[in-house]
């Protein structure tokens, strides 16, 4: 019986690539930075067998744990069943990429816009994608402690001028003040994963007024598409306001056409962005 439970548990995790987090000591560093309050109300997205979701529960005022894997999400509602029936812990069986998230954040913020706080174990191959849409759900959004492969999380706090300086790094700078908290090595997992992992903060910045997410995102596709042109010839192509094209938009933005994407600070995309006007894709 107990072979065949293992069994199942594998099979799940390699389905929904799934790394545990099995560090107690690891749990204990990450709960401790994310500081939780006894008013705070919290999304936790991969709450997996519930090694920080049993620390939130005690110490918050209500959590939304969203676990895509429905076994393990009825076993965490049994193990945490007095949670469950005061009403502070609600578990959601769900893709966090496929439910209402903006829905979800709103009912979780209430009277408070703004309140919610995330605390989330992503899955290596989803988490650029529930990162990005978190921050276009932001206004619901206080901070977010986010655990993810390394490599991303490089990518997420980069300054500019360094190889892994990019779309991802400007997209969530522009949004967020992002900070790493700590490193992880793969023994902190179950299954183990061959790759590390990072904690990262992301606390959440006042969103300025007529803000495109949707335009930032296209001239940031075609900014960074070919690393080695200047940003002249990336930007060729894009359809912008300025009359003269891409060479009259960096004149106006007051930027050398013989500059790289990678050497551009996030500020500057945003006031590039003011000059083209909205842009849609084709």
């Amino acid at each position: 019986m107990h072979d065949t439970a293992s069994r199942i548990r594998r099979a799940t995790q390699r389905r929904w690539g799934q790394n545990f987090l099995v560090n107690r000591g690891a749990a204990d560093r990450i709960l401790a930075a994310f500081a939780p309050g006894p008013d705070d109300r919290v999304l936790e997205i991969g709450p997996g067998s519930g090694a920080l979701t049993r620390g939130l529960a005690g110490s918050v005022q209500r959590v939304v744990a969203v676990e895509i894997d429905p076994t393990l999400a009825e076993a965490l509602g049994r193990q945490l069943a007095p949670q469950v029936e005061t009403g502070i812990l609600s578990i959601l069986a769900a893709d966090v990429l496929e439910i209402d998230l903006q829905a979800l954040l709103q009912q979780l913020a209430g009277e408070h816009p703004g309140a919610v706080r995330v605390l989330a174990n992503l899955p290596y191959n989803i988490a650029t994608a529930v990162i990005l849409r978190l921050l276009e759900c932001r206004l619901h959004v206080q901070d977010m402690v986010v655990t993810v492969q390394r490599e991303v999380a490089d990518r997420i706090v980069s300054p500019p001028g360094r190889k892994t300086y990019g779309a991802l790094s400007v997209l969530c700078q522009t949004r967020a003040r992002v900070e790493t908290i700590l490193r992880l090595g793969p023994g902190s997992f179950r299954p183990v994963p061959k790759v590390e992992s990072a904690v990262i903060r992301l606390t959440i910045l006042p969103s300025p007024p007529g803000e495109d997410f949707a335009s930032l995102s296209l001239l940031l596709r075609a900014a960074f598409r070919h690393r080695r042109k200047t940003l002249l010839n990336n930007l060729a192509d894009l359809p912008v306001a300025p009359s003269g094209g891409a060479a009259e938009l960096l004149r106006r933005a007051g930027i050398d056409p013989r500059t790289r994407a990678e050497e551009i600070p996030p500020q500057g995309f945003v006031d590039l962005l003011g000059f083209c006007g909205p842009i849609r894709s084709r």
